[in-house]
Order: structure tokens, then C-alpha cells, then sequence
């Protein structure tokens, strides 16, 4: 099981749902920062309001939603693309078996047990999350405002998963596992 745990197979899977994810995060983050539909709009009416063209706050939001949703599509489609990648992920873990010990197993450390936990949860999550997401988007429009608000809550999740997964990382490679982080870029 550890020996396929760097296979290229199990490397660009890693990697592609690493980055997919990232992707996914930085849209929201630009949605709800620099790209908020508020701010966008402030600006275009600031600078109308220089040109002597009113325009109200209301107004100015839905252009400014307008301006940023080429950006948010961007944040479906890599959805979409995080739920093949994530079923690919699962197709290799059951193919090869998991990269982490099973944390009901006996006789197993403190810490292999927390690992266990923490990638069951987050692939247990990342589940959900695309699944709501995905539901958002095309389920019936009933479900449409219970979706959102899960899926919402899952960017919380996200980033405590890359602050455990990156510390994480960071003492296995300084500690018992020395070059897990040259393993998982280059499988040496």
C-alpha cells in the first residue's frame, strides 16, 4: 500500500485536485473581495458619477455582478472538473487501496489514527460540497437555497484541511517520513 502511495497515477491525481481546489478557493475569494459585486459596482459608479451619469447603488451592483460572473462560470466549470478528478480519486484508491491507515484499525499510533480521520473527513466533505454545489446548480430549484448554504459553509472546511494537510506535511517530511514532499512531486 505505502510503495503506490507515489505512483505517477496517484502524484497527478494529487496534484490536479491540489490545484483544481486552490482554483476554486481564489474565486471565491475574489468574489468576495477585490471582485465583490459592491465593489465593482462602487467603482463604475464613481467614475459615471465623474462623466455626470447617475447611477444607483442597486444598479451599479447588478453591472458589477454582470462584470465578475465570466470569473464565477470559471468556478462552475473547475467544479465540475474537481468532481471527475474526485471520482477518478476514488476509482485509484479502490484500485490500489488508500495511502493512509484505516483509523478504526488496532494497534495503529495516535497519529496515523488523526491522519486516517482527517483525509476520511475531507474527502467526506469535498464530497458533500461538490455534491451541493453541483445540486445548486442543477437541481430543482426548491433544494437551490439549502445547497448554497452547505456549500458555503464547506470553504471553512477547505481551508482548515490545507493548514492540517500543510503543517501536517511539513512534520512528516522534518520527522519519521524524511522526503515525503520530494516523493509526492517527483516519486523518488
Amino acid at each position: 500500500m505505502k510503495e503506490k502511495r507515489f505512483n505517477l497515477a496517484s502524484r497527478l491525481i494529487h496534484w490536479a485536485i491540489a490545484f483544481t481546489f486552490l482554483y476554486i478557493l481564489l474565486t471565491v475569494f475574489l468574489r468576495t473581495g477585490w471582485m465583490n459585486k459592491d465593489n465593482i459596482g462602487s467603482i463604475i459608479q464613481e467614475n459615471l458619477s465623474q462623466q455626470n451619469i447617475e447611477l444607483t447603488t442597486k444598479d451599479a451592483s447588478i453591472v458589477g455582478k454582470k462584470v465578475r460572473k465570466p470569473m464565477w462560470e470559471t468556478h462552475t466549470i473547475a467544479g465540475y472538473v474537481l468532481i471527475g478528478l474526485f471520482i477518478l480519486r476514488l476509482v485509484i484508491t479502490w484500485i490500489q487501496g488508500a495511502g493512509f491507515n484505516c483509523p478504526l484499525k488496532k494497534g495503529i499510533s495516535f497519529n496515523e489514527k488523526f491522519k486516517g480521520w482527517v483525509y476520511i473527513f475531507f474527502y467526506g466533505l469535498l464530497g458533500l460540497s461538490l455534491f451541493t454545489g453541483f445540486m445548486k446548480v442543477n437541481g430543482p430549484e426548491s433544494l437551490e437555497e439549502i445547497m448554497e448554504a452547505i456549500h458555503v459553509q464547506s470553504l471553512y472546511f477547505s481551508i482548515t484541511f490545507i493548514i492540517i494537510h500543510s503543517v501536517g506535511v511539513l512534520i512528516a517530511d522534518a520527522g519519521k517520513e524524511k522526503g515525503i514532499i520530494s516523493k509526492i512531486i517527483s516519486g523518488d
